[in-house]
């Protein structure tokens, strides 16, 4: 198991490799204002020496928000590399590789708990969390978007082809008209799953410094709730202390991880039984952690919206709203194509009505997905919509979709992974004749 474990890591960091390119860009620091104004913070207040001031006031650029955590890591950076881009972004990219180990080490995780019923055994398991995680690198250092080219439709009908040729099912015609739903909802599923899989990417990430905020924060709330789930587990008390801290860290580098508590909640309701008072326990620090920040944040910070903050909301509550609802359900964001012109037969003439059909018609093996895996579904797009559903009311910036990737990248290898294993199940159960 530890060779296997090397071996997952060293995946893992190879999949990360080409975000080095945007850590070696020709991208001087000072042509982008926020970041020269975070330089010039830090050169005015001393550097790493007035570290402590930053933990007592607003943070680097001044519009509103208490970010202690996100001050020290940049601090640092500037003690150690000056006005030196490459050394900035090498952070950021460190920053993303472990929060890529630690989301595979959550995906092994809730797999062996809740994705049982259709990975059978460790090695299973740790097959598909290393999916996501590879994943997951390519999309943050935006490397996937390249095998968009590949049609998902085409993908099926290969591994389809596979199966069949190993078990020995030539006849086509009959498998067809004997299982063509369950094929469908199976396509349909794998469609989905790898259609938002590789249109998911970040170009600036690991190349804009003030990212840092969102890379900090997800990588520290990833691996608190893993102390969390060891804590659960183990029972010892400084995996919970390391659980609280880390979150009290990405809280301090970003308001974004304060919606996560409901994530800890379930988890206690969903694991009471085995966990007994540590489950209530883990939940109860971090609420407390949440409520603490919230608490030095309004004691330190005006409570009233600062003018930046103001300019970054949408203009309208309900296009935020209908924004957040087709983020979760994207089949949603065909009902205005829909809305507008009705079921015209003269639209289907034109390619862009069939693609629109055929993909709507392909959610339906989503939800049949959704329903049979509904724990870890659930899970993970409750993830996904309280870490976006405040980012929603705010004009759309790359770094707000990290910390909701992770649900949303665990979301897709799933129904993909259950596509697979269902269009198996469903050719190993025919006869040879069929």
């Amino acid at each position: 198991m530890q060779i296997r474990l090397w071996l997952a890591l060293l995946v893992i960091l190879v999949a990360n490799l080409p975000g080095l390119k945007q850590v070696l860009a020709n991208a001087p620091l000072r042509t982008d204002t926020d970041t020269a104004a975070m330089l010039d913070a830090m050169r005015d207040t001393g550097g790493i020496d007035g570290w402590w001031r930053w933990f007592g006031s607003d943070w680097f650029l001044h519009n509103g928000f208490y970010r202690p955590t996100t001050c020290l890591s940049l601090l640092l950076d500037y003690a150690l590399y000056g006005e030196t881009g490459w050394g900035y972004r090498l952070m950021n990219w460190l920053l993303a590789v472990l929060t890529s180990l630690g989301f595979y080490a959550l995906l092994v995780w809730f797999a062996r708990r809740w994705l049982s019923h259709l990975l059978t055994g460790e090695n299973h398991a740790r097959l598909f969390a290393l999916a996501g995680t590879v994943a997951l690198s390519l999309q943050q250092t935006d490397a996937l978007r390249p095998l968009a080219r590949f049609s998902a439709w085409w993908l099926v009908l290969a591994w389809l082809f596979i199966l069949a040729q190993s078990h020995h099912l030539p006849a086509w015609k009959g498998l067809l008209r004997a299982h063509w739903w369950q094929i469908w909802l199976g396509a349909g599923a794998f469609f989905w799953g790898w259609d938002r899989l590789v249109h998911s990417g970040f170009e600036r990430l690991i190349v804009w410094v003030p990212s840092r905020t969102a890379l900090l924060a997800t990588c520290l709330t990833v691996w608190s709730f893993w102390f969390l789930l060891r804590w659960g587990e183990a029972g010892r008390a400084f995996l919970l202390l390391l659980a609280g801290l880390l979150y009290a860290g990405a809280c301090g580098a970003y308001e974004q991880p304060l919606t996560t508590v409901p994530l800890a909640i379930v988890l206690a309701v969903a694991v009471r039984r085995e966990w007994g008072w540590r489950a209530w326990s883990g939940a109860g620090v971090m609420l407390a952690v949440a409520v603490g920040y919230l608490l030095l944040r309004f004691t330190l910070l005006p409570a009233e919206v600062s003018g930046y903050q103001q300019q970054q909301l949408r203009s309208s509550p309900a296009l935020a709203v209908w924004h957040f609802v087709q983020m979760l359900v994207p089949v949603l964001g065909h009902y205005q194509y829909w809305a507008n012109n009705g079921l015209n037969l003269y639209l289907f003439f034109f390619k862009s009505a069939w693609d629109i059909l055929i993909t709507d018609l392909a959610f339906l093996g989503v939800l049949v997905a959704v329903w049979r895996s509904r724990r870890w579904f659930g899970w993970w797009l409750l993830w996904q919509g309280v870490t976006y559903l405040p980012m929603s009311f705010l004009h759309p910036f790359e770094h707000y979709y990290y910390l909701p990737q992770v649900g949303q990248n665990a979301v897709d290898v799933a129904l993909m992974a259950w596509a697979l294993l269902h269009l198996r199940n469903l050719l190993r159960a025919q006869p040879p004749n069929v």
